[in-house]
């Protein structure tokens, strides 16, 4: 057995190791998740839902919004490499083949 083959192993055990935990850190959230929601009335857990809705809605946004200006420096930067990375000559060429909902959230 060389090096590499006990190396591989290794890291197959620490991978079943850490999914095995994961999996159990999920079900332990998922069980707080069911005690604390069944003491709340449904109104009070639709809002918590519903703000947590509002709330990843807000912050992919922001993200979507943070990369599109990153991409547009990219094009301000080196107009070559972007439209080698991105496949369309120009930051506006690129924005016109998004739907105009995305283009509203866009740089």
């Amino acid at each position: 057995m060389s090096n590499v083959e006990g190396s591989t192993e290794l890291a197959k055990a620490i991978a079943k190791t850490y999914r095995a935990s994961l999996i159990g850190v999920e079900i332990v959230i998922a069980v707080a998740a069911v005690i604390y929601f069944a003491a709340m009335a449904p109104g009070a857990i639709a809002l918590i839902v519903l703000g947590a809705a509002a709330l990843l809605l807000i912050l992919g946004t922001a993200a979507f919004h943070a990369l599109t200006c990153a991409i547009k420096a990219h094009y301000a930067a080196n107009p070559a490499g972007a439209a080698a990375a991105y496949g369309f000559p120009t930051y506006a060429a690129l924005k016109a083949s998004w739907p105009w909902a995305v283009r509203l959230v866009a740089c």
